[in-house]
């Protein structure tokens, strides 16, 4: 676990991330800044997934894991190929599939890398709208008792509360402490690299209060009624799908496949189906059938359950 890593370790693993990715940048960016001017929906992409790397840096990096995957999947297959040649010459096949197969997977890993950033994005979405009514309601109390939002931003950030929020308030109160940014012009940006419109809203929601001398702490306390009951409508429709996926596992997984063997059953008391033909249908159910279904519920049920 990475927990149980000392920090010279660490430290070790940072210093070897830190090469591999000015390696990339050294010899691949000079690529990447002829197209640069292209990829500025990824760039956003990558703020709101919460990627500190700069566009140049993850392009360099992306286009040189491609290119190692792609000489260690060509190399493989030239082994393979040698090997086979060599000792069953009867099934070689032409070398030009290695390498074929080595651009392939080339560019399988440049997608999946930049289909990874829009997953990142959603997770972080997910988990941010997740967190956002504790901590609402947190610098609501803290509102009340007249700090500003600059040290609620930064006490967010150093409490001790599981809050996935906790990390964009590191970023805000590293803004106004560490860079010297006007609070509202770190909360601005903040909002602008969110991926979650329901936060960059509440964020908006702040600076607008504070800017036009408003009062924060009643801001805040709607705004966090207004999550809470919205979190409590997720989880009261979250019980009801719960219900249906249920009732859909009894109906897929146990009600079907019986009336299936039942049926199966009674037609081979006829003698139209042999036995060896009835236990495969059957071990089919058993073994592959009613397992696949029940990890589409599962994954159903997962995909449906809110984030904590």
């Amino acid at each position: 676990m990475v927990n149980n890593l000392d920090k010279s370790t660490l430290s070790s693993f940072e210093k070897k991330s830190r090469f591999f990715d000015t390696f990339a940048y050294r010899y691949f960016g000079w690529v990447v800044e002829k197209r640069i001017d292209r990829f500025e929906d990824l760039k956003r992409q990558l703020r709101r997934a919460g990627v500190e790397k700069s566009l140049r840096m993850f392009l360099s990096v992306t286009i040189f894991e491609s290119i190692l995957t792609m000489l260690f999947v060509t190399g493989f297959g030239v082994l393979a190929w040698f090997f086979v040649n060599v000792s069953a010459p009867q099934i070689s096949f032409p070398i030009v599939f290695p390498i074929l197969f080595g651009i392939i997977s080339a560019f399988v890993t440049y997608s999946v890398i930049i289909f990874n950033v829009s997953l990142k994005v959603n997770t972080r979405k997910r988990k941010i709208e997740a967190s956002l009514p504790t901590a609402a309601s947190y610098m609501t109390a803290m509102a009340s008792a007249g700090v500003t939002p600059d040290k609620i931003f930064l006490s967010l950030a150093q409490d001790e509360m599981d809050l996935y929020l906790k990390e964009d308030a590191k970023i805000i109160a590293r803004d106004v402490e560490i860079f010297n940014q006007d609070i509202i012009r770190a909360i601005e940006n903040a909002s602008k690299r969110s991926p979650s419109p329901k936060y960059s809203a509440f964020l908006e929601g702040i600076v607008s209060t504070f800017t036009s001398g408003g009062d924060l702490q009643s801001y805040l306390q709607n705004t966090s009624k207004t999550l809470m009951n919205d979190k409590l409508q997720i989880e009261k429709g979250f019980i009801e799908s719960l219900g249906l996926m249920a009732e859909l596992f009894l109906v897929m997984c146990i009600v079907t496949p019986t009336f299936i063997v039942v049926m199966i059953a009674m037609v081979a008391m006829q003698g139209t189906i042999n036995h060896d033909a009835l236990s495969g249908i059957v071990l089919a159910l058993a073994f592959i059938v009613i397992p696949m279904l029940q990890g589409i519920i599962i994954i159903l049920v997962d995909g449906l359950q809110p984030e904590e």
